[in-house]
């Protein structure tokens, strides 16, 4: 591929990529616990590309690799920053205000971390998340017998005057250790061990919401919008001038 048109695909493949993340940042503006994504950029190794890897690489390929910066690895990081705390007044809504503290919820493949605090009572009295998956406490799941349901500041689950158990809150100290699942929820990987439980500490009836700004986003979405269409066009240019200089090639004076 010829380099100008090579750097202009690199660029545009990278804001592409940008536009999905911020897509998806905006979608979840509203979404309690959600945390963004960012998209960072690393140099490519020549050993990396398919150039490098193939048996017999052309002669000049790791020259033409090395003159070229704008060859790079693009990959979505999550920003744990804390989002705003809302007040709601619902007794079943939570916000955690330590940072790298999270709810554990019971995923599909183990437990899963999350720092949505929107809970609800399921049809057979368990505590559960929005979409149906239990929320665990000091001794597992939590079923709520009796009425007028609610969440004390230290995380103690009361109903009918009785308490009922105390939310499970864990500490992970680097969160980048985590994987996103999907939405607000993450997992630990394989052989990361299971983070220690700390004592709740709670902002109750109140939900923290996501730490991405609408204004923000919208802002950044211009800009990549702006910057895809740039490198589009820069190697349509590119491409008109490549076909001129073909067509000028063995013609007569």
């Amino acid at each position: 591929m010829e380099r100008g048109t090579y750097v202009a695909a690199s660029g545009g493949m990278i804001q592409l990529r940008r536009l999905e993340v911020v897509n998806n940042n905006l979608a979840n503006v509203n979404t309690p616990g959600f945390k963004r994504e960012l998209i960072v950029n690393d140099g490519s190794s020549f050993e990396n590309t398919l150039a490098g890897a193939t048996e017999r690489p052309a002669p000049f390929a790791r020259e033409d690799h090395d003159r070229i910066p704008a060859a790079v690895n693009s990959r979505a990081v999550t920003d744990f920053s804390q989002g705003p705390i809302r007040n709601t007044g619902n007794p079943l809504d939570v916000a955690l205000t330590k940072p790298n503290d999270f709810f554990v919820v019971n995923g599909s493949s183990g437990p899963e971390y999350t720092r949505a605090g929107n809970f609800t009572l399921s049809g057979q009295g368990e505590l559960v998340t929005m979409d149906g998956s239990q929320v665990l406490g000091d001794g597992g799941p939590i079923t709520v017998t009796g009425s007028a349901a609610s969440i004390s500041p230290n995380g103690t689950i009361r109903a009918g005057g009785i308490n009922i158990g105390q939310l499970q809150v864990v500490r992970i100290d680097d969160p980048e250790r985590l994987e996103r699942v999907g939405g607000a929820r993450f997992r630990l990987g394989d052989g990361q061990g299971v983070p220690g439980a700390v004592t709740p500490e709670i902002a109750a009836q109140s939900l923290e919401m996501s730490n991405t700004s609408a204004i923000s986003g919208i802002i950044e979405l211009i800009q990549t919008q702006r910057g895809f269409q740039m490198y589009t066009k820069s190697a349509e240019t590119i491409n008109t001038m490549n076909q001129t200089a073909i067509n000028q090639v063995g013609k007569r004076n």
